[in-house]
């Protein structure tokens, strides 16, 4: 009796502990409970795991979601537990096992659903994807996240009509949510709305500067009808982002497009610098014909070690 006390205790003192992301001393208090019940009880196992596994000691945390299984075959949290991890590994066929059996156990298991769908979606499997996807939003259709996602693997697939629902949902959910208006702008541009694409555009680069695609796609719609206005974007773009090497390539296609060669060289040697990968596009890029011939671009070529690449 005393010892459940002084368990419950704990534990209180633990949650609270957790919930202040002060996760060493919460392993200590976890640590106790785990002691005083010898091992027996399964909040403080799965909080164990929980724990090491925030801490980046994977193998220790799939060493007390097994344990916890060991006393309890039915505990949905630790296959939950479990199988998160082996999301993160990219060990997908094991995660989505364990996912299905959290799911098994609990039918009502959001979170279970919601990255047993991502599994789905990033193996390859877009059916299972979508379908999973859809169980998790007749459960809770205010899910913001699988209105999204859903939303874009419909877009990915050209089953634009559904997607443009999806992303509809999604912004009512959230309207200022900067990856719900860019995606809304992907299917507005393909619906051929450009108006509507290009406000959606604008609206995301106002919710989130730091999003580099949200510029490119917006910079993109005027690069042959008003190109300097493109620039304009592709810059502010750069000046506001942090990956920024394709925004450096496209700038400089369309400075390609208005004939300054210098400036488009300028950019593309920047790119390169940034992501040297990008040299087998550029010497493939019609639109950088002129800028290949630049003595500036042929010298930086032959300096880099990328000049193998040329022969």
């Amino acid at each position: 009796m005393k010892d459940d006390i002084q368990i419950n205790k704990y534990l209180k003192k633990a949650e609270e502990a957790f919930e202040d992301n002060k996760l060493i001393k919460s392993l200590d208090l976890y640590n106790k409970v785990y002691e005083l019940s010898s091992g027996k009880n399964l909040d403080a196992i799965i909080n164990l795991a929980l724990i090491y596994d925030s801490l980046g000691k994977s193998e220790k945390a799939k060493e007390y979601y097994k344990e916890a299984l060991s006393i309890d075959n039915y505990e949905e949290r630790a296959y939950y537990g479990l199988a998160t991890i082996y999301d993160e590994e990219e060990k997908y066929e094991e995660a989505i096992r364990l996912y299905n059996k959290a799911i098994y156990i609990n039918p009502n298991y959001h979170k279970a659903y919601f990255f047993l769908a991502n599994a789905y979606d990033v193996s390859g499997e877009k059916d299972l994807s979508i379908e999973t996807y859809e169980k998790l939003l007749s459960l809770n259709p205010m899910d913001f996240w699988a209105n999204l996602n859903l939303g874009c693997i419909y877009e990915e697939q050209n089953q634009n009509d559904l997607a443009y629902k999806m992303f509809s949902k999604a912004l009512k959910i959230d309207p200022n949510n900067h990856l719900a208006l860019f995606n809304m702008g992907v299917i507005c541009h393909k619906f051929n709305m450009i108006k509507k694409s290009i406000n959606f555009y604008e609206r995301s680069i106002e919710k989130d500067k730091g999003y580099e695609y949200s510029y490119l796609n917006l910079a993109v719609i005027y690069k042959y009808k008003d190109t300097k206005k493109g620039i304009e974007i592709l810059s502010k773009g750069i000046n506001n982002c942090s990956e920024v090497y394709f925004l450096y390539y496209n700038r400089s296609c369309f400075y390609a497009v208005i004939d300054e060669e210098n400036k488009a060289c300028e950019d593309i040697i920047m790119a390169l610098k940034l992501y040297p990968q990008f040299l087998k596009y550029v010497l493939e890029d019609e639109e950088l014909v002129k800028v290949r011939n630049l003595n500036l671009f042929k010298e930086f070529v032959d300096k880099s070690n990328l000049g193998q690449a040329l022969h």
